[in-house]
């Protein structure tokens, strides 16, 4: 009986040494829960609760706590290792329309130590709320242009303020909360007042299209869309939406991406057919421009007879051009044909309404939400099937759109197409779901 609870006893070190608390084991696994903290929202998503809504922003709350505890190098790094890979790990994916999909590993990997390398740096400020800050001002902190880690998403869930407010508001809260050298009463007067500094009390209102308009989602496979035996079926069905709208009686249409998957501009009786039916429904659609010198990721405005083109200016990066190293990644890797830029903002007017055009990453950018007050929106998110890329884009669109007070109409190829307005007041929501369930 004596050596059948003694045969365990070899094995107590091992397990003893993975609950220590100093144990690097311990500290990676700390720092893999903090990161899934800050992510909740992103993951959440995908359900659609308003319980999980009320909770996510606490959860990240937590999250920042539980890093701020991780008093190591290792803790602070595998937090951004983990936090790098659970929100950017699809990036890779589209590697596999490059015939290299044996980098995918190698990507996940890269971004993951990007992001524990920013982490890392933050930790060696000294001070804890230093270390905060540090991690808060990596926001502002974009690896080659790429800007997808912006704290202010952590605030689009919740009762916080979709804004800078709200997000610093969160930041706060996590440090008092975590800070020891304060009693326990002011410390709960201090969170609760920060609580309410952070919270949403207003419903913005912002502009909405004047015109009945309808967006056209499409769910054509990457793998299928440049394929020349498929462009003149999916130019056949772009005609067959337009003919459709307008029986519906629609005075605006919506195509995403790249829905012609060509050179519109080359193709003169396609421009041709597009203007004659502009004369009864106005058409918004994306397509490919080719100049002697450049080739444009564009968007084709096409009222009344006429014809607008507009090309996107924010490109992404070793996807639409490649910011490093072009020589290297053109001969071992990507011999892609880059893309040129067009104006930074491109705007034009519909019906008497200002409209910002914004091509998938651009929608993304907070520049262009500073001079605007509608924006139409259109994506090809067909890149990242299968993956939480579009869960995050949405969540910058509505964080800025709360913040700027824009509306943003978005048709996408893949997923999902929305109509994104200011955020509405948490409390609100309930009580009109409340009032739909009776």
């Amino acid at each position: 009986m004596k050596s059948k609870y003694f045969r365990f006893l070899p094995f107590l070190p091992l397990f003893f040494k993975f609950i220590n608390s100093n144990s690097t084991t311990f500290k990676i696994i700390k720092a893999f829960f903090s990161a899934l903290l800050l992510s909740n929202f992103i993951y959440f998503s995908f359900f659609e609760n308003l319980f999980f809504e009320l909770i996510s922003p606490f959860l990240s709350i937590y999250g920042l706590v539980l890093l701020l505890r991780n008093k190591s190098k290792i803790g602070y790094f595998y937090t951004g290792f983990f936090t790098g890979i659970l929100w950017f790990w699809w990036v890779g994916l589209s590697s596999i329309y490059f015939n290299l999909t044996y980098l995918i590993p190698l990507e996940i990997i890269l971004i993951g130590l990007i992001y524990g390398i920013l982490f890392l740096i933050c930790f060696f400020l000294k001070y804890d709320f230093l270390r905060l800050c540090g991690i808060f001002l990596l926001s502002f902190i974009h690896p080659f242009g790429f800007d997808w880690l912006n704290w202010g998403v952590l605030s689009v869930y919740g009762i916080f303020d979709a804004s800078y407010q709200g997000v610093i508001a969160m930041f706060l809260i996590a440090y008092f909360y975590y800070e020891r050298y304060i009693s326990r009463y002011y410390k709960l007067a201090i969170i609760l007042i920060l609580i309410l500094i952070g919270a949403q009390y207003n419903q913005k209102q912002s502009q909405t299209l004047n015109l009945d308009y309808k967006l056209i989602q499409t769910n054509i496979s990457q793998d299928q869309k440049f394929i020349q035996e498929n462009l003149q079926i999916h130019s056949k069905d772009i005609f067959n939406q337009i003919n459709q709208a307008i029986k519906e009686g629609k005075e605006l249409i919506v195509f995403p991406e790249t829905a012609f998957a060509f050179a519109l501009n080359k193709a003169p009786n396609y421009l041709q057919t597009l203007k004659e039916l502009s004369k009864q429904i106005i058409i918004i659609t994306g397509a490919i421009s080719i100049t002697p010198n450049h080739l444009y990721n564009s968007t084709y405005v096409f009222d009344n007879g006429n014809i607008q083109v507009f090309n996107k200016h924010y490109l992404v990066p070793f996807g639409e051009e490649i910011p490093i190293f072009k020589n290297f990644f053109k001969k071992y890797l990507l011999d892609i044909d880059e893309f040129s830029k067009g104006k930074e903002l491109n705007q034009y007017s519909i019906n008497n309404q200002l409209i910002t055009n914004a091509i998938c990453f651009e929608a993304t950018k907070e520049k262009i939400y500073k001079n605007s007050k509608i924006i139409i929106a259109t994506s090809n998110n067909a890149w990242f099937n299968f993956s939480s890329e579009y869960k995050l884009q949405k969540f910058l669109m509505q964080f800025y759109a709360n913040n700027y007070n824009v509306s943003i109409y978005h048709a996408v190829n893949g997923k999902e197409n929305a109509v994104i307005k200011p955020k509405e007041i948490l409390i609100l929501k309930i009580k009109e779901k409340i009032f739909k369930a009776k």
